[in-house]
């Protein structure tokens, strides 16, 4: 079931965005190529990480919208950043868990708004 919400997806490379597109998502994506195109009425954001994670960038977004962050090229001795993301994902993990953080990441956001 495909659900009436667009994600912007923060990635000046495109990696992350065409693995995202394989992932099979049931809403829309678009690329934007820096945080601050990111509209502070999105229901949530998708940023790139390619290797160390960017702890002033996700602050950065985190603070205006809940972020998910999506890194590619990260060593497996590199710990999961534990910033104000709202999710981690990361190109090591299966399509099908991959898809499950980013839904499950959307439903708390959804419920916060609703709670609000």
């Amino acid at each position: 079931m495909a659900l009436d919400v667009a994600v912007p997806v923060v990635d000046p490379y495109g990696s992350v965005f065409r693995l995202l597109r394989s992932v099979e998502l049931p809403f829309s994506l678009f690329r934007v190529e820096d945080p601050s195109d990111v509209e502070a009425d999105a229901p949530f954001a998708i940023l790139s990480s390619y290797g160390k994670a960017d702890a002033g960038a996700v602050d950065e977004l985190a603070g205006r919208v809940p972020t998910v962050v999506y890194a590619v090229q990260v060593r497996a001795s590199d710990p999961a950043p534990l910033m104000r993301a709202l999710a981690y994902v990361s190109d090591r993990m299966p399509a099908g868990l991959i898809r499950d953080v980013i839904m499950t990441a959307l439903s708390r956001t959804a419920n916060a708004s609703a709670a609000a």
